[in-house]
């Protein structure tokens, strides 16, 4: 059913994420309006609420996700609390907008979808890579086929580790709370964003890691600080992605290997797409479509809330990338070491 009443939104957790993205997302959406926000440290709740200017602060995520002046909520707590939190949320009629990885396995993934479906209720995993205007470009040009069959790729997303983010955010080390190291933190970013360029989904047919670093605090830089991993998808396509946390930079790169030539995209810093076709000197540098601008991921979610519209980035996208991701640490606690 239609529903053009302004939806009313809760956001749980505020971390980074939520503070450089969730809340300043929503603030610029007409036909939302943030209502409440949840945080345990409640004095940092306090400004954080005077600053976006929303009326409603709880300590508590039960209370917030009872309170009747919340339509929706948008998840952004340590990986681990993301299941129960949103299944709690659809119980008391709340449509979720929840972080990336949607949840640390995917048994929860699959409870999370049929709890949504039964309740009628928009489930969105926070995939915001694709809502990049240069991957929405890069996406329509391999789509149309500027550099024909795509028959492998490389990837690479790497950067300091999650203190370079927040310093504070020592949760990400711990299994327990994170589900998983670099593969269950960036993994959710790359096998998406493929899956949506390419329009397929793949397999990992292996992963292998560098076991984790010792930190500044000397404790473990969690189960692993770099993963590789190798891909196939279905129509063909082979490709490598490597997840970093020991970069000293950003990097966040995907070359496409195609029939007719090779498309580079670059969510960096430099020219954000190069096409390059094969037999042919020079480099072209697409602009970016003036439609790939819009809308945003946040408005994407109030209006599925809002007109009843299915989300492009529904829970089963979340759960085709854990499956990845499961599939990534079989292989890795399946292979041998071999000495070199």
């Amino acid at each position: 059913m239609k529903n053009t009443h302004m939806v009313r939104i809760g956001v749980i957790g505020l971390g980074q994420i939520a503070l450089k993205a969730h809340l300043p997302g929503f603030s610029k959406v007409s036909g939302c309006r943030l209502t409440a926000v949840q945080s345990s440290r409640q004095a940092h709740a306090r400004r954080t609420a005077e600053q976006f200017g929303v009326p409603l602060v709880h300590r508590d995520w039960r209370k917030l996700l009872a309170s009747d002046q919340v339509d929706a909520v948008s998840i952004t707590t340590p990986n681990a609390t993301h299941f129960p939190i949103a299944l709690k949320a659809i119980q008391e009629g709340k449509h979720v907008l929840v972080e990336k990885p949607m949840t640390v396995t995917t048994q929860e993934a699959k409870t999370l979808i049929a709890v949504a479906s039964r309740s009628k209720r928009v489930l969105m995993v926070h995939h915001n890579m694709r809502f990049d205007p240069a991957v929405r470009t890069a996406e329509r040009l391999l789509r149309k086929g500027t550099i024909g069959e795509v028959l492998a790729f490389k990837c690479s997303l790497t950067h300091r580790g999650p203190r370079a983010w927040n310093p504070k955010a020592d949760w990400f080390f711990d299994p327990k709370r994170s589900g998983g190291g670099v593969l269950m933190d960036l993994g959710p970013h790359v096998f998406d964003s493929l899956a949506f360029l390419l329009g397929d989904q793949a397999c990992l047919v292996a992963a292998t890691v560098v076991p984790g670093l010792a930190s500044r605090k000397g404790t473990s830089l969690g189960p692993e600080s770099h993963c590789a991993c190798l891909l196939r998808f279905r129509r063909g396509a082979v490709g490598t992605v490597n997840l970093g946390w020991i970069d000293t930079a950003y990097q966040n790169r995907f070359y496409f290997f195609g029939s007719k030539g090779t498309l580079s995209l670059n969510l960096a810093k430099g020219d954000p797409i190069t096409v390059q076709s094969r037999g042919k000197d020079g480099k072209e540098f697409p602009a970016l479509d003036p439609d790939s601008f819009a809308p945003s991921l946040y408005e994407h979610f109030v209006d599925c809330v809002r007109t009843g519209r299915a989300s492009s980035v529904p829970g089963e996208a979340g759960l085709r990338t854990l499956e990845l991701i499961e599939e990534g640490y079989r292989s890795i606690r399946g292979r041998k070491v071999v000495p070199v």
